[in-house]
């Protein structure tokens, strides 16, 4: 699978790209390696960018999984219409996160994007109306117990029947709602990200399928996407897609000088060593272009967390076949006392918080029968087998990446430009010094 997978990520380079790997993948083998590429959130891309080099078995079904997802998308459009015209009339302030608002900055094309969630920011004063009026619409959480390390109240859903026929794709699926109250956990991740309150005072209006509604501004939402890319990294539960948008935004705004000089000029210093930590890993994993100013937050990353990509860059992108728990040494370099280091490791190396799964919770309560009720105890205990399991297997792998992170040596050959960096056209401008920063102080806690 480590190879399979390596292959998909080659051909889905934006330079250097190789699609040869993928024809050595033998036809037995794509069951599982789409069952990777579906929960990465890479197949509808694989199927846009390397349709001619896929066996005709695995293009008719993403052919399918394409038309499936553009079905959704439509739907998507219309359920944002009906969430933005309940919140209008009653003054409710909101931003749409993600989802719609990615069009066109991280892809080229939104129904070819996955989306599996709505996810809207309310801000404290408007969070209790924004309930009243989505309960309104038919959602109701799944569950009534407040996730602590999520930026959003508990997940809603509308009971509409709807059941899981092991289709990531089906135009039926309804999406969950996530109505988001911060944009940065500070207490969770034990570090701060500046004051993200801003970028609600920058929001903007933007135009998406005859839809009009509020986003964050450009800047912004690169320095959100990037803060919500290495969240769920130091989480270790980062989607490869998250990183392959981020890849799509650098490499078509490589020479857009407008972009970047608003991006230096309004963007939190705060965020520069996160956004730095997310433009490499494009840069490492998908070859695309960078700006210089792009280029300026990645070379100027601290030491210790360029020490950790020259050991561990691939670590996360390999996981779903190799479990591991490398990342804690990242989020390591954040943390500036010992007792929140201590608190990381131990929530990361043995968590105790029993995340909850329910089978088919879209079906009503009325509707949920003996068998279903059956299947949902056996969901949930095949699920927290499954996490165990997943956590065990994970453990030897982190104390040899432990003993590496504490013992190898530092590289004095680390790159200052990422690992197969096309060199945009303007590379030879000379970045201008760097603004005053408050970002966390980063040291190596070797």
């Amino acid at each position: 699978m480590r190879t399979h997978f390596l292959a998909v990520l080659e051909a889905l380079r934006f330079h250097n790209r190789s699609e040869q790997g993928l024809a050595t993948i033998p036809e037995n083998a794509w069951p599982a390696l789409l069952k990777a590429t579906d929960s990465s959130h890479l197949t509808l891309a694989l199927g846009v960018s390397c349709r001619n080099s896929l066996p005709e078995s695995i293009r008719s079904r993403i052919d399918r999984n394409l038309a499936g997802n553009a079905a959704r998308y439509d739907r998507l459009v219309v359920l944002h219409s009906q969430i933005t015209g309940a919140f209008s009339p009653r003054g409710i302030e909101h931003v749409v996160l993600k989802g719609l608002s990615q069009w066109p900055y991280y892809s080229d094309d939104p129904r070819q994007r996955p989306q599996y969630d709505i996810d809207i920011y309310v801000p404290d004063e408007s969070i209790s109306a924004a309930v009243t009026a989505v309960r309104d619409l038919g959602y109701e959480p799944v569950s009534d117990t407040p996730d602590p390390g999520a930026d959003h109240l508990p997940v809603m859903i509308r009971k509409t029947g709807w059941t899981w026929r092991g289709d990531y794709y089906d135009p039926e699926m309804p999406p969950s709602l996530e109505l988001h109250f911060r944009f940065w956990n500070r207490h969770t991740m034990r570090f701060d990200a500046g004051d993200v309150t801003q970028f609600r005072r920058r929001r903007t209006v933007r135009q998406v399928g005859g839809l009009e509604f509020s986003a964050l501004d450009p800047a912004d939402g690169l320095s959100y996407s990037a803060l919500h890319l290495v969240r769920h990294l130091l989480g270790g539960d980062l989607r490869l897609r998250h990183v392959y948008e981020i890849a799509h935004f650098l490499e078509r705004s490589a020479d857009d000088d407008s972009f970047w000089s608003r991006w230096r000029e309004t963007g939190l210093p705060s965020c520069r060593v996160m956004e730095g930590i997310a433009f490499r890993l494009a840069a490492e994993w998908f070859h695309c272009n960078l700006h210089a100013r792009a280029r300026e937050a990645v070379e100027r990353l601290p030491a210790a967390v360029k020490r950790w990509f020259s050991l561990f860059a691939l670590s996360p992108a390999l996981g779903i076949g190799n479990p591991d728990k490398n990342e804690l040494w990242l989020h390591f370099c954040f943390l500036n006392n010992g007792s929140d280091r201590r608190a990381i490791a131990v929530r990361r190396l043995f968590p105790i918080r029993r995340a909850r799964v329910v089978v088919d919770a879209h079906v009503p309560p009325a509707k949920a029968g003996a068998v279903l009720r059956i299947g949902r105890a056996a969901g949930e205990v095949s699920f927290l087998a499954g996490r165990v399991l997943h956590h065990l297997r994970a453990l030897a792998p982190t104390i040899r990446g432990a003993y590496l992170w504490r013992f190898a040596p530092s590289s004095g050959s680390d790159r200052k430009r990422p690992s197969g960096t096309a060199q945009p056209e303007n590379a030879a401008a000379t970045p201008s010094a760097p603004p005053p920063t408050t970002a966390p102080s980063i040291r190596d806690p070797r």
